[in-house]
């Protein structure tokens, strides 16, 4: 299975003692304005390797080999194999302890399937590529995909649903609805790593369990969990679809939940609707969601989303490269399972760590935390009173910002705090507006614009303020004195985070 060597908690240092050498590599491009055209650089090229798991000597260790766990039934697919296409796995029967070894082949695999089993710790289910001699990842391509009949029950007893969960998935993750106790179980302990996963799109067509032909819908994600407990997603590239990851939460009940998701290693890119703001690179929701050492590209061309958009309680995003995005982060209130998220401690403490953000601050703000509904009421459970009210710990992150205008933090209430420490926020010349803060709609109840203090050792290019003059925001900005004003891109960054304790020391504000 997947491992890395970074094991800790959130905010345990023993956690992140290892991530030095991964920060360099998270860097490629930032000094030259790079991006996803520049794969053929030495630095992007390493950036790629670390997030395959094949640069020796890194932070991460190499994945583990798409083999047969030993635990249950090997189920091959590919030439030469069990199996020759996807929609010929009993996907519906699988169990604890059985892999699903998805061999390359020149053409892309074009099949949709369910994952509704439950793994164990000691005997997760895993659906895996098995790469060529070259190296390259088996391909599964949306496009003309072909549902597996023997699913049409566990999709949905009501053909409604059942076209539905077909429609706005490529990789579906849910209980069987055929079985006796659908309501209350979860698909557990899933892991599913070295694929090539594409083109899930309105634009594209598949044919559906009763052989129609149908589009996709457009609120729809390459992987789409409807539920899930321990579910990791890694090494993957996730590209071309509405959304490249959905993760659903509701109160129905405590099954219904998702819970210990984990994106890691992934490259995520080209997502989006044109014109839309509703679908994002990745919309995560759930309690526990960690999202680590993945590469976000930039989004489809005229889409409107986010790269990371999060309603989650407890929600780690560490040592990413996030390129883009209406906001590179936009972290908001559990707004379908609010009575779940106020009940769990950790709803009120976000970190977000070790990360590049690559923006151009004129699609909107960098970071918005708190919630995106407004105009609520105290005591409703809804819009305000369930925004996060919590703290948003943001720390030993590079942020590049491009464009003529850019702002930082847009934190949604006074009720919020962002506790922010040797960071590494650089304006490009080219932009004039340079602010830390902005707010946002509200009820007449509250004040946005939220508390954000600055720590030690974060340095700011010169010439950036705390918010417009023209638009005097509320809340407050405490700790702009330990500012250290730099004039352009460090020319060693990631030394400089380290020796300023990044990475490596424990997170407080000091």
């Amino acid at each position: 299975m997947f491992r890395m060597e970074i094991t800790g908690k959130p905010g345990k240092a023993a956690g992140r003692r290892l991530s030095v050498g991964l920060l360099p590599l998270l860097l490629a491009g930032c000094l030259s304005g790079g991006s996803d055209s520049d794969a053929a650089s030495p630095q992007a090229q390493a950036l790629e390797a670390i997030l395959q798991g094949e640069s020796g000597g890194s932070a991460l260790q190499p994945f583990s080999a798409c083999e047969a766990s030993g635990l249950g039934t090997d189920h091959r697919v590919g030439p030469g194999q069990t199996y020759t296409e996807l929609e010929q796995v009993p996907w519906e029967s699988l169990r604890a302890g059985d892999t699903v070894r998805i061999f390359h082949r020149a053409e892309p695999y074009r099949g949709k399937f369910m994952l509704a089993a439950q793994g164990t710790a000691a005997a997760p289910v895993r659906v895996c590529g098995v790469r060529s001699a070259a190296g390259e990842r088996p391909t599964i391509n949306g496009s003309g995909a072909v549902s597996r009949p023997a699913l049409a029950g566990g999709y949905s007893a009501s053909a409604e649903y059942r076209l539905l969960h077909q429609a706005r998935s490529l990789i579906l993750i849910k209980p069987l609805a055929s079985a006796a106790d659908a309501w209350t179980q979860a698909p557990s302990h899933i892991q599913i790593d070295g694929l090539r996963i594409v083109r899930a799109h309105p634009d594209l067509s598949f044919t559906d369990v009763d052989g129609v032909s149908r589009r996709y819908e457009a609120f729809g994600a390459c992987i789409w969990i409807e539920r899930g407990r321990n579910i990791t997603l890694a090494d993957n590239e996730i590209a071309d679809c509405q959304m490249g990851v959905f993760s659903k939460s509701t109160d129905d009940n405590s099954a219904s939940v998702t819970r210990d998701l984990r994106l890691i290693g992934n490259h995520i890119h080209g997502h989006g609707i044109r014109g839309s703001d509703r679908v994002h690179a990745t919309y995560t929701q759930g309690v526990g969601t960690v999202i680590e050492f993945n590469r976000y590209g930039a989004p489809r061309e005229g889409a409107l989303g986010n790269a990371i958009k999060d309603r989650s309680a407890g929600l780690t995003v560490r040592h990413n490269r996030i390129e883009e995005g209406a906001h590179a982060l936009d972290l908001v209130e559990a707004e379908d399972f609010p009575k779940t998220a106020l009940a769990t401690a950790a709803y009120r403490e976000t970190h977000v760590h070790g990360n590049v953000i690559i923006k151009r601050g004129d699609t909107g703000t960098t970071v918005h935390y708190g919630g995106d509904h407004y105009g609520s009421w105290p005591g409703a459970m809804w819009g305000e009173p369930i925004y996060r009210k919590g703290t948003l710990h943001f720390y030993d992150n590079l942020v590049e910002l491009t464009g003529s205008s850019a702002v930082l933090f847009q934190i949604s209430t006074t009720e919020e705090r962002v506790q922010a420490w040797n960071n590494i926020v650089v304006y490009a010349p080219t932009v004039q507006s340079r602010l830390l803060r902005a707010d946002q709609d509200i009820g007449a109840s509250w004040t946005s614009g939220g508390i954000v203090t600055l720590g030690a050792d974060n340095r700011i290019v010169s010439g950036w303020r705390d918010t417009s003059p023209w638009h005097p925001v509320g809340g407050q900005l405490i700790g702009a004195e330990r500012v250290t004003t730099i004039d352009a891109m460090p020319a060693d960054p990631a030394a400089l985070i380290a020796q300023s304790g990044g990475l490596l020391g424990a997170p407080q504000v000091r």
